[in-house]
């Protein structure tokens, strides 16, 4: 304000003495006397900015108080900064399947309860073979004898005995039995419904006596506990950063937990509808009580570095250009300075952010007090 003035009342002063002469020049029309008195009057501006900057210097010198800028400043120090994305995630388990007989009859016997937990190949569920037990019992005793006739047979056709017609004829009766038997057995296998993999039972649906039929009935759910992952859609445009082998930090909301894990598979695939990729992380063994499609959070380390150099988000400004930019501590002549500088910057974590070039470590920026600041402002600091 103090320079306003000053200058203000030297170029009023100026101008009345030589307003006459600058409209006599003006009246004449005269080109290169305009230009010339344009000069002058510019270069004695130019002296007159050159004088109040001695003045103000000297001001400077002599003001054992002046007003200046408070500011409050930050170093600048390298930190460790891991970069996280967050998706949704669900439980899943490969090993979760709906029981369904292949054999259509009455639920004669129910081995199992929910919440048992059972051993691969465990009886289940039994169903009645409507007779074929029977079958299988009267067409034993007549291959024993089939059998026999074709032993024989064929010990007298090794000796060259007897006629080749009959020898063919008894071989045929005996494998056609013999295959039927086996057709039989696998049918009356299938009236006994095994567990095929070691698990707990879940929601048994079957009632003893009732009538159950291949691909119709559910019977009962049988899961393992001790092979649960998550699942996570991942947006496409994380594909490069998110792979195998990335940290994970997964949290189940409804049970207040939070665990550690990796990504073990990174799928190569994406979806043309939502634009996304699977991802899946192994869930160790715990007393959590997962359940499988429970809803998770996930957060995955897509990238970090050992040596960030990390501030305030709100320590940024962004000038006309569009540029970001900070304003950093710099001493001259035993004074305190701030200089506006250009920054790039990277990933944030919400609240501070990396800065990419234009800082070094150890730099010392404004964080407190940047809107009262213009380039190589002298400020006071304040901590």
């Amino acid at each position: 304000m103090k320079k306003i003035f000053i200058l203000f009342l030297i170029i009023s002063i100026t101008s009345c003495d030589n307003s006459s002469t600058l409209q006599s020049i003006l009246d004449s029309n005269d080109v290169d006397k305009i230009k010339l008195k344009r000069k002058e009057i510019a270069e004695s501006q130019q002296d007159f900015f050159n004088k109040l900057l001695v003045i103000d210097n000297k001001l400077d010198k002599l003001n054992t108080n002046p007003q200046l800028p408070i500011v409050e400043v930050l170093a600048v120090n390298p930190v460790i900064f891991e970069h996280y994305v967050q998706v949704q995630g669900s439980v899943k388990s490969d090993e979760l399947i709906n029981i369904f007989p292949e054999f259509s009859g009455v639920a004669k016997a129910i081995y199992v309860k929910s919440g048992d937990v059972v051993k691969k190949g465990q009886r289940l569920i039994k169903i009645d073979d409507g007779g074929l037990k029977e079958q299988l019992s009267q067409l034993e005793i007549g291959f024993e004898l089939t059998k026999t006739t074709f032993e024989r047979q064929k010990r007298l056709w090794d000796q060259n005995i007897g006629s080749e017609i009959k020898f063919l004829e008894t071989k045929s009766m005996y494998e056609a039995q013999k295959q039927g038997i086996n057709q039989l057995k696998k049918q009356i296998k299938k009236t006994l419904i095994e567990a095929p993999f070691s698990g707990t039972i879940d929601n048994v649906v079957v009632k003893k006596g009732e009538v159950v039929y291949p691909g119709r009935s559910n019977l009962m759910m049988l899961l393992n506990l001790d092979n649960l992952y998550i699942e996570s859609n991942v947006p496409e445009k994380h594909i490069a950063s998110i792979n195998s082998g990335n940290k994970a930090i997964v949290h189940f909301p409804l049970l207040d937990k939070t665990i550690s894990t990796t990504v073990r598979q990174s799928g190569s695939y994406i979806n043309p509808i939502n634009r996304t990729f699977k991802i899946e992380m192994d869930i160790e063994k715990n007393d959590l009580n997962i359940k499988p499609n429970l809803n998770s959070k996930v957060k995955i380390n897509d990238y970090s570095n050992d040596s960030a150099l990390m501030i305030n988000q709100n320590f940024i400004s962004i000038d006309s250009d569009n540029k970001e930019y900070v304003y950093k501590i710099y001493n001259k002549d035993n004074k305190t300075y701030v200089s506006k500088t250009i920054i790039s910057t990277g990933k944030n974590d919400g609240i501070k952010i990396e800065v990419l070039s234009g800082l070094n470590a150890g730099d010392k920026v404004v964080s407190e007090g940047v809107r009262k600041l213009v380039n190589n402002a002298r400020v006071k600091i304040i901590n």
